[in-house]
């Protein structure tokens, strides 16, 4: 009976916000939370779409969810031996990354981002498409301190890795992701630059100058005019702390991710 109802709840977190709230307000969400660390995998399973759909709502709803302190149960779910599994809790992480900054913070001191970049290099292909969106999104909703700590987390060659894969989308998303990192570097953005260049994501981006997709080649011309070109190398630098990642904050990127 408990699989019914919590996949009857996930059925109608799927309606949009309106029904969303109405779930929400029903005061369901603080017993649901729980069942993410149920001992049967149907329920968690299930538990996990629910709150899913929840966080695809509004900054508000999300943070219902937040408050019951759901990220606690997220070390366990993202290295699940059910890949489905993995899949579904990264989703789930990629609509928080999508929210406001103090939403960033939480999956940051949770201490999430390293088993969201585990699960971008070494999942499945369902887990990695998923986490290049949450690492993108982050680097859409998150403040300059937040993604310099993604890419001290050691982001940068898994993320690139991904710009060979046949999915169209999955390139654009990482290549905007990626786009977004050196607007926000500052005086970082030569250190920054280095580090795409060693693990061979610079020679990814120049193929995809070829590649079919109109928004695909034109953003990848872009990135190596702006930052790998002999004028980008000339460009006078401020100089930053040796190593340490010190991002723009006057470049402004728009506040919020992409919800799915």
């Amino acid at each position: 009976i408990l699989v019914d109802t919590v996949w009857a709840l996930s059925y109608l977190t799927d309606g949009g916000n309106e029904q969303i709230q109405m779930v929400i307000d029903s005061g369901v969400v603080p017993r649901l939370i729980p069942l993410l660390s149920h001992k049967e995998v149907k329920v968690q399973t299930a538990a996990l779409r629910a709150v899913g759909n929840i966080v695809t709502g509004t900054d508000e709803q999300t943070q219902t969810v937040l408050n019951c302190d759901a990220l606690s149960h997220f070390p366990n779910l993202l290295t699940h031996p059910k890949e489905k599994i993995c899949k579904e809790a990264v989703w789930f992480l990629s609509n928080i990354t999508a929210g406001n900054q103090s939403q960033v913070q939480a999956v940051i001191e949770a201490g999430l981002l390293p088993l969201i970049i585990r699960n971008l290099a070494k999942g499945k292909f369902e887990a990695q498409k998923e986490a290049a969106w949450a690492i993108s999104n982050l680097t859409i909703s998150g403040n300059r301190d937040q993604v310099s700590r993604l890419i001290q987390e050691g982001v940068i060659g898994p993320f690139c890795d991904l710009l060979s894969c046949k999915d169209t989308q999955v390139v654009q998303v990482v290549l905007d992701g990626i786009h977004n990192m050196l607007k926000l570097a500052g005086p970082e953005v030569e250190h920054l630059a280095n580090m795409i260049e060693e693990c061979a994501g610079l020679d990814k981006i120049e193929a995809l100058q070829n590649h079919e997709n109109v928004d695909i080649y034109k953003l990848a011309y872009d990135i190596i005019e702006q930052y790998f070109s002999e004028e980008a190398d000339e460009a006078p630098l401020a100089q930053g702390h040796e190593g340490a990642f010190e991002f723009d904050q006057t470049t402004s990127i728009p506040s919020e991710g992409f919800k799915f």
